[in-house]
């Protein structure tokens, strides 16, 4: 989602939905147990709220990797305490993970142990050491990435750079490759193909963040396309798999990067991975592939239309193009 996202019921239901799926109870990361119903009422026991885990003052983002479900009380204890701060008793600690940061319960032993930062390589025995606890990271890499199809009138320059720096915000990203030596262009209008990389996307919380920042662009298409020069926005949404980090850097430009061979048949599009691992699964369960990607080496890979929109945000839209 948007940084700059409303926290209103509407955003905090569907923040329950991803959070807690169907239940209509449940407990939060404290134990407290809190009802979907109950949303921001404090005269209920199981009132809960949204809670920002690095706080607003801290540099937090209203997004959706930044926000989490919690009791009203938890809340309250929490409030802007950073690094640590108890809450229903227990004792806890903010820790940065990657490109986001998350609540640990100081008691419990966290999966991830890195390595001493205080290592005195002069000393032998604990450089040997170090040597020693240093393996290969073999696991799987997901990359997440979008590529964004743009059509404008010809020598509108400024829209190009304009939107540029729009999905570079609404991504929080400064990984945009651009490309405008492709011929798609039709005559009197200039094309442009951004491709916006994530090159971590381990869980999937993190693929349905990117699902939802490619929805929310397809979601302004529409007020884009009415009221600026752009003509045409399509937007290929997808994930794709690596054994290892090693193969990853190897094949990632050829891959995504600098591959001119998917194609864009509809508003979005999202491909397997996106499918499996997000909601989106939901909504395709009977779909069928509209198209395959004309590439070697993953020829097996099939990808989806899914024109869905952020309701609220499209009606809000539509009254700006009405207007």
């Amino acid at each position: 989602m948007n940084k700059t996202m409303e926290l209103n019921k509407e955003t905090a239901n569907r923040l329950w939905v991803k959070q807690f799926g169907k239940r209509q109870k449940a407990f939060d990361f404290a134990g407290r147990e809190i009802a979907k119903a109950s949303y921001n009422d404090r005269n209920s026991n199981f009132g809960w709220n949204v809670d920002h885990i690095l706080p607003e003052s801290r540099g937090g983002k209203t997004a959706d990797h930044n926000l989490i479900c919690c009791s009203i009380k938890t809340n309250d204890e929490k409030a802007d305490r950073f690094p640590a701060f108890k809450a229903n008793g227990k004792q806890f600690e903010i820790q940065r993970r990657e490109n986001h940061y998350e609540i640990i319960e100081k008691s419990r032993k966290t999966e991830n142990q890195y390595l001493d930062d205080s290592v005195n390589f002069y000393d032998v025995a604990q450089g040997l050491k170090c040597w020693k606890k240093c393996k290969p990271d073999e696991r799987e890499v997901f990359v997440a990435f979008a590529k964004i199809k743009l059509e404008v009138s010809y020598g509108e320059t400024s829209t190009i750079n304009k939107f540029r720096e729009f999905i570079k915000k609404m991504f929080d990203t400064s990984n945009i490759y651009e490309d405008r030596n492709i011929n798609y262009s039709s005559f009197g209008s200039t094309t442009v193909v951004f491709t916006i990389v994530n090159y971590n996307v381990p869980s999937k919380e993190d693929s349905e963040e990117w699902l939802n920042l490619c929805v929310l662009l397809s979601t302004y298409r529409d007020y884009l396309i009415k009221k600026t020069a752009i003509n045409k926005l399509q937007i290929l949404c997808g994930i794709f798999c690596y054994e290892n980090e090693s193969q990853m850097r190897s094949a990632i430009c050829n891959d995504i990067i600098a591959n001119h061979n998917m194609i864009f048949n509809e508003n979005l599009m999202v491909n397997e991975l996106i499918k499996i691992n997000t909601s989106a699964n939901k909504e395709l369960v009977d779909a069928q592939p509209i198209c395959r990607m004309t590439m070697s080496c993953r020829p097996d890979i099939r990808w989806y239309p899914y024109n869905l929109v952020f309701t609220k945000l499209s009606a809000n839209l539509q009254k700006r193009i009405d207007n």
